[in-house]
């Protein structure tokens, strides 16, 4: 993949670094981190730029765990929702086995029962004689 060099601005400081990612991606993510380490620097006068890069780390580490735990989640629902397709499949599947039996099998009893009713009316003809 392709190294893109990229400037950012962050908390006034200018930094150069090189990403695999698409430029405007990595410019993107400098702004939202240079707005919210702006944020921290307004809220609190008396914080230092490390305090608040340590402050946004700890943001945007919580963001991440949480988010992965929530990914987690999702990806075990999914496996729940396959499972349960999966099972669902086998007993459509089942179900339709059973119902092309019972459709044989009746069939039969049809043929039989048309048998037996062809049997029973010569019986009846020839004792009427």
């Amino acid at each position: 993949m392709a190294v893109n060099k990229v400037k950012l601005t962050i908390g006034g400081a200018s930094y150069s670094i090189l990403a695999e990612d698409d430029v405007k991606y990595v410019q993107e993510l400098g702004k939202e981190l240079d707005i919210s380490f702006n944020k921290i620097m307004k809220a609190n006068a008396n914080i230092s730029t490390t305090q608040a890069a340590v402050l946004l780390a700890l943001d945007y580490a919580d963001e991440c765990k949480k988010a992965v735990a929530t990914a987690d989640r999702l990806r075990e629902q999914i496996k729940d929702y396959l499972d349960d397709a999966s099972d669902a499949k086998s007993k459509a599947d089942w179900a339709r086995h059973e119902a092309e039996t019972a459709k044989k099998e009746a069939e039969k009893l049809r043929i039989e029962n048309g048998r037996l009713k062809a049997e029973l009316d010569a019986v009846l003809n020839n004792a009427g004689k």
